[in-house]
């Protein structure tokens, strides 16, 4: 009885167990749905927006529209930079799996330039992975078919058409509008990223970087609907795109022709201006480039050849190169010596052929070896005398010449609205002691009185010269875009006004005086000139070296400059003339000044309606 009565306890006591656990299993189960249905309840109610965007993103994408580039046109409306339309290749890298195999597989149906392919990737690693990148430009006919036909098998990868900047006149303005091209890692991290959405190039040099704000224009948006796929099905709704704002320069394209052919193959710049308003009318710069190859992409290889070519076609001369003077800036420090009186128009200096500062050291040789004999300031400026202004270079000092370069916009910038204009150099002595540590020896006065030694400016700048010697000390501020005001320099104060016919007049005469230095490249032009030529020299020579221009190797033959506007009494046009290694700029100045008065200048008249 007492084993059974153990028994009975021991059953009780394991069904009380088992109930309890039961009881315990059923609470736990009972919690669990109820925390179950509590989240089912929050997600359909408190969160379904939430979930249902992320659902709507798995249908729908939101694609950027690139806005068309604003256009260019010349002073008479010709189309300069337009944008044509053009097959591109592009991918969304969140739709594709595997971006090095997708690489792979593409290459064998479009070849992929190695260099191209490394900067997709880098544009692809600094930004959204939503975003579309161009992975290849420009596809031919023959690509676009190739891919149609193999798209299934690339996911995230597609054809787009799109428009693409287009220079119909190619190298004849390179260094004026300069170029756009595809934005690398440098451009991906300065720009606005939401300005730029869906824009793969950017403005890279001249008036396409400077005005680049102006030019690009505001995105728009166009939601589309895709497949399980990824692949675009329909468009839901687009936001238009906003265009760039038009431009319309200051160059005459056909001024800019005619100065372009007149450089010829020579290495050079030209810079043709109205004085009376400082707008470019044309600025040539040889050898040049075209610039729609770097629109298209350029490899790494070519643009290596095209930057160490010896004739450098990418850098502008007119803008950036920089060059001794010479002796267009005498007829200023002709102006310099009569308004401080150290000169008067009848003194005469006599020229044997050199010069020896305080009648002794080292002589200083006029350009003529025989000298010009006793010479005014008329005929120093006429026919170029060196000895002249080697004395009057003496007796102003480097601090009167530096002012007075200064004051005509040498050693400072135009103004011009491009990047990379160079100032040039106006040596001083606390320009020499900041740079060289040096003191200013008496010697280098002397031939900074011919525009040599440190003295050097860019051809704009000696078109700005030009432009305050024909309005008698009033210039502008160059510039290239029609719709900027013009903007006047500092005036130039003379003592008394009378100077400026002292100087123009023997300008005039260095055209038209049978011993004018320009003067047989003038015969026979019926416009009256004023000019100055100038020659500077590439290499210093030793004490009693001369200088044999056919003799030595090209690269260190004189440059030849000329200065210059017309008609002398009411100046219209001013022109800057610079040849590399060469010869006679003076005739180059002559073609354009001729084709400009009797082509262009016609062709403006003629068009003027009659008030009669």
């Amino acid at each position: 009885m007492k084993y059974k009565h153990r028994f009975l306890h021991a059953k009780d006591h394991d069904n009380r167990l088992t109930a309890e656990r039961a009881l315990i299993g059923i609470l736990f189960i009972g919690m669990m749905i109820a925390i179950l249905l509590i989240r089912v309840a929050y997600l359909q109610i408190t969160d379904h927006q939430k979930y249902q965007t992320l659902s709507n993103k798995n249908q729908l994408r939101l694609l950027p529209i690139a806005p068309p580039r604003g256009l260019i046109y010349d002073r008479n409306g010709k189309l300069l930079a337009k944008n044509n339309p053009a097959f591109h290749l592009a991918v969304i890298p969140d739709d594709v799996p595997d971006m090095q195999k997708m690489l792979e597989e593409l290459n064998k149906i479009i070849p992929m330039d190695q260099e191209a392919t490394k900067a997709f990737l880098d544009k692809v690693d600094n930004s959204p992975t939503y975003q579309r990148q161009v992975i290849k430009l420009k596809l031919t006919e023959e690509e676009v078919s190739r891919f149609a036909v193999n798209q299934f098998n690339f996911p995230g990868v597609f054809l787009m058409v799109d428009l693409i900047r287009d220079y119909p006149y190619g190298s004849l303005l390179a260094h004026v509008i300069g170029y756009v091209s595809e934005a690398n890692k440098e451009d991906l991290h300065k720009i606005d990223k939401k300005r730029y959405a869906g824009t793969y190039q950017i403005g890279k040099s001249g008036l396409e970087k400077y005005y680049e704000n102006h030019l690009q224009g505001v995105p728009g948006y166009q939601q589309m609907e895709t497949d399980v796929l990824g692949r675009e099905v329909r468009a839901l709704a687009t936001l238009p795109a906003t265009a760039g704002t038009d431009l319309h320069l200051t160059i005459d394209i056909e001024l800019q022709k005619i100065a372009t052919e007149a450089l010829g193959e020579n290495k050079g710049a030209i810079v043709v201006v109205d004085p009376n308003n400082g707008e470019v009318l044309a600025m040539a710069s040889t050898p040049s480039f075209d610039p729609n190859l770097f629109v298209r992409g350029l490899d790494n290889r070519t643009y290596s050849a095209l930057r160490q070519e010896s004739t450098r076609p990418l850098f502008n001369r007119a803008v950036q190169g920089q060059y001794p003077p010479g002796s267009t800036v005498k007829p200023i420090v002709a102006l310099a010596g009569l308004n401080t009186q150290k000169i008067n128009p009848q003194q005469k200096v006599f020229d044997p052929g050199w010069y020896q500062l305080n009648n002794t050291g080292r002589y200083y040789r006029d350009w003529q070896e025989k000298g010009h004999g006793w010479t005014d300031l008329e005929k120093s400026i006429r026919e170029s005398c060196d000895i002249y202004y080697y004395v009057l270079a003496e007796k102003l000092g480097i601090t009167a010449l530096s002012n007075w370069f200064s004051d005509v916009g040498l050693g400072k910038l135009t103004g011009i609205d491009l990047p990379g204009e160079q100032k040039g150099i106006v040596p001083s002595i606390a320009w020499k002691k900041k740079t060289m540590g040096t003191v200013w020896y008496p010697g280098e006065t002397i031939i900074t009185g011919i525009g040599q030694g440190y003295t050097t400016a860019t051809p704009l700048q000696l078109a700005v010269m030009a432009s305050y010697i024909a309005n008698h000390g009033q210039a502008y501020s160059l510039h290239l875009n029609k719709a900027l005001a013009p903007k006047k320099l500092p005036p130039l104060k003379i003592a008394d006004e009378k100077n400026w016919d002292v100087i123009i007049e023997p300008m005039h005469q260095v055209t038209q005086h049978p011993k004018g230095t320009a003067s047989k490249y003038f015969n026979g032009f019926n416009i009256d000139v004023a000019g100055k030529t100038g020659t500077s020299q590439v290499f210093g020579l030793k004490q009693n070296e001369k200088y044999h221009h056919d003799k030595i190797a090209e690269h260190l033959r004189d440059h030849s400059l000329f200065i210059g506007f017309a008609p002398v009494s009411q100046p219209t046009v001013a022109i800057a003339v610079l040849l590399e290694n060469q010869r006679a700029s003076a005739s180059v100045a002559r073609v354009v000044l001729e084709k400009y008065f009797t082509e262009i200048k016609h062709a403006e008249q003629s068009e003027i309606p009659s008030t009669s």
